[in-house]
């Protein structure tokens, strides 16, 4: 019997369309990831797919998982927490050892509390709340920076930077009320005032908020030093370009999270300069390996590489070693090698710890990058840094 070649080549085209980064028919291990491939969180679901991808053909071309292939069973959040949970219980039916997902706090908050009742091992992709691992639970582990962590390397900056100017006192905080930039905030406020800081103003906006200048006019006349803003992309992008609109001159702008991206310096232009933000990875940061990694990363996303590549990268980095380590695809001895967890990557070192509250958490070391000359450069600490920092004014 003749087969309709139409039918064939769009049977082929399915098939392919199917596949997720390794042929299914070549894999023997699977693991599960729930990423932001569409919605509001896209374009970091994107990013932490190209890293995850790295990661992957790496992985393979060095025996895989004790000679097996692995292979990533990929769905898509919708950058919605109800879709996510949608696609837990998928992935849990589907028996795989563990999960990795995914990049909002407020998505992988009500994802881990699920994982934990399945008893199903989630490695946190790309949220940062401090509630995911504090108290968190033996099923979760997050290689990445957490708020607390984030709030600290900013105030350490802070600090570093009241050294050679004593005159940086006041300091005013901005953030939207989403779960990753209000924990990150409230923990900032606590620093400022543990570390003497003169905190002149403070202020939550909803998000999706657009004109920020009623805000940043009340700081304006507060005079701050400092300007420490938590946000998602586009807020910052606003933020920015209305902070020169009110004539507000900080000397230390930072605008977490949006700044780190180099959309935000194509979009910004000029006035981005001098702004920092905190990231666990940048391409200029003294680890070994990292140069290597950069190019890898820059050539599979054709652009410069954030750390939001590099988090991808280094979640299925530590879930390979995991399943390597376990010889086993049993979810309890899988969780126990995770807990195990003592890794060196170009990313970070790894080294999951129950400390200060927190359990199953990686006490990384973030970094501070700077815009410079229309680039992000790492500034601090100072052993790390590519190049010295600069105030605004």
């Amino acid at each position: 019997m003749k087969l309709n070649a139409k039918f064939v080549k769009a049977g082929l085209v399915a098939a392919l369309a199917a596949t997720t980064f390794s042929a299914p028919v070549m894999a023997q291990v699977k693991v599960g990831v729930v990423n932001s491939l569409s919605g509001n969180f896209a374009a970091f679901g994107s990013r932490y797919n190209t890293g995850m991808q790295v990661a992957l053909e790496e992985i393979n071309a060095n025996g895989g998982i004790n000679g097996q292939k692995l292979e990533l069973i990929i769905q898509d959040d919708r950058s919605d927490a109800q879709s996510a949970l949608a696609a837990l219980e998928s992935l849990n039916k589907q028996g795989v050892p563990l999960v990795i997902g995914s990049y909002a706090s407020g998505i992988t908050g009500p994802m881990s509390k699920v994982a934990t009742r399945q008893k199903l091992p989630l490695i946190v992709l790309g949220s940062a709340d401090d509630s995911i691992t504090k108290p968190g639970s033996e099923w979760v582990f997050r290689a990445k920076h957490n708020s607390t962590i984030v709030a600290n390397v900013y105030f350490d900056y802070f600090d570093y930077l009241r050294t050679k100017h004593p005159e940086l006192k006041k300091i005013a905080v901005m953030y939207g009320n989403g779960a990753w930039p209000t924990s990150v905030s409230e923990e900032g406020i606590r620093q400022a005032e543990k570390r003497g800081y003169e905190l002149v103003g403070k202020q939550a906006y909803d998000q999706g908020t657009t004109d920020f200048r009623p805000i940043l006019n009340k700081f304006r006349a507060a005079n701050p030093d400092i300007l420490l803003t938590s946000s998602y992309a586009d807020d910052g992008i606003a933020i920015a370009r209305q902070i020169k609109e009110v004539g507000l001159d900080a000397k230390v702008v930072a605008i977490d999270t949006a700044s780190s991206m180099m959309s935000f310096i194509q979009q910004v232009g000029a006035q981005a300069e001098n702004i920092v933000s905190a990231v666990s990875w940048s391409p200029d940061v003294k680890y070994e390996g990292t140069p290597a990694l950069y190019e890898r990363l820059k050539e599979k996303a054709k652009e410069e590489p954030s750390f939001y590549e590099a988090e991808g990268y280094l979640a299925l980095v530590v879930a390979a070693d995991a399943l390597r380590r376990a010889d086993s695809q049993d979810r309890a001895k899988v969780r126990d090698a995770l807990a195990k967890t003592d890794l060196k990557t170009p990313v970070t070192d790894v080294k999951f710890e129950d400390y200060d509250g927190f359990k199953g958490q990686n006490p990384i070391k973030s970094v501070i990058i700077q815009i410079q000359n229309g680039k992000h450069v790492t500034v601090f600490p100072e052993n790390l840094a590519s190049q010295p920092y600069k105030l605004s004014n």
